[in-house]
């Protein structure tokens, strides 16, 4: 592919150097929810519950709380490895949308607050604007997960419950041929399938079809589950289902480590073991390291410490009310972090039974990076 400039190179090169000693954990990420609707109703999201209190209200994250969340980490010297510009609703809905994306490549590149940008979305609104503002040639990397989970018209009316499966191949197939026109070496795109009972015998029909219209673009594509690997090219991405209950979750563990045998691929292991093959546990023992790498802010500004705090129970508190610096390192999550770090998960909604540390899509952390964790300047 060809790393020719494009259009507005300077201004998407993230506006110029900037040296910063940025203090960070390694594997961290901030979750930033720009809407909380969804032009979809996935039957394995939280969208599909029409009685959850997180969509009573709906709307969008106001831009200027991005922007202040922003320089108040610059301001203190604190980042996290990757931003991820989605949570519960589609992103790209959000009028702003743009702004914000150029906003965060600004805050990555200039002030070094991220390491990476990532975008979730379903596509359905990546429309020729959405896709100008996403392609560039920054210093720094992002990535555009297309969460797809089918291959088919038919299995993706059943998975996401409605039929926009034509509009959004049209919107990604563009996307495809004007990142390979422009020469736009970012953002990266991943599509992703994740394998459950319900699409699993579509795995290598996904293949096939993310192949030919990659192809088409003059792209080359690789196939990866569990973790995507590093680089800028196409990656075919499969991962494996989350679950409510452990029980559930260790057999769709099986569904997908299966089907990813099927295909030929491995998958990532701890300690010589494939996580997928641990135990599936919700013992309420160890550390999680959501207290201190993974703070999530919702739509309307909450703060809370885990992506499956869809309910904002453990919230510690509001944009709106004080700054991001002050509730991530305030008193309310010190004394968090004090009782977890020793296994202590009391007053806390959800964390005593929870089996994710136990799961694939999980960032652990040791006692010497708690000990050493980073404070703001």
């Amino acid at each position: 592919m060809s790393h020719r400039t494009i259009a507005g190179e300077e201004r998407l090169k993230c506006y110029g150097v900037y040296v910063n000693t940025m203090k960070r954990s390694p594997g961290s990420y901030l979750v930033i929810e720009l809407a909380n609707r969804c032009s979809l109703a996935c039957v394995h999201c939280a969208v599909a519950d029409t009685e959850h209190p997180h969509f009573e209200q709906t709307g969008y994250l106001d831009a200027r709380v991005a922007d202040a969340l922003f320089s108040d980490l610059a301001k203190h010297k604190i980042g996290f490895e990757t931003l991820i510009l989605f949570w519960l609703g589609e992103p790209l809905l959000h009028p702003e949308f743009p702004r914000i994306w150029a906003s965060a490549l600004r805050s990555a590149g200039v002030q070094k607050v991220f390491q990476k940008i990532e975008v979730h979305t379903n596509a359905t609104h990546l429309s020729p604007r959405v896709t100008s503002a996403l392609l560039n040639v920054a210093a720094v990397p992002s990535v555009i997960h297309f969460s797809l989970d089918a291959a088919t018209r038919e299995r993706y009316l059943a998975v996401k419950a409605k039929d926009r499966f034509d509009e959004v191949m049209a919107n990604i197939s563009h996307f495809l041929k004007e990142k390979s026109r422009l020469g736009a070496v970012w953002p990266r795109p991943v599509f992703q399938f994740i394998v459950g009972e319900n699409n699993v015998e579509e795995v290598a029909d996904f293949i096939g079809l993310c192949q030919g219209m990659i192809a088409d673009a003059g792209l080359n594509v690789r196939v990866a589950a569990g973790h995507v690997p590093p680089g800028d090219d196409p990656i075919i991405f499969f991962r494996q289902l989350d679950c409510p209950d452990p029980v559930s979750q260790a057999r769709q563990n099986l569904i997908f480590r299966e089907a990813m045998a099927a295909q030929g691929l491995s998958l990532p292991e701890v300690g010589g073991v494939s996580v997928t093959t641990k135990a599936v546990a919700g013992d309420g023992r160890g550390v999680c390291a959501g207290f201190w790498k993974s703070p999530v802010v919702s739509w309307d500004g909450a703060v809370t410490t885990c992506t499956r705090d869809s309910r904002l129970e453990n919230k510690v508190g509001h944009l709106g009310e004080q700054p991001f610096s002050a509730l991530w390192w305030g008193e309310t999550m010190r004394r968090r972090r004090f009782s977890v770090a020793k296994g202590d998960y009391s007053g806390l909604d959800g964390c005593g039974d929870c089996f994710i540390p136990n799961s694939l899509n999980y960032t652990g952390i040791s006692a010497e990076e708690i000990a050493r964790y980073p404070e703001p300047s």
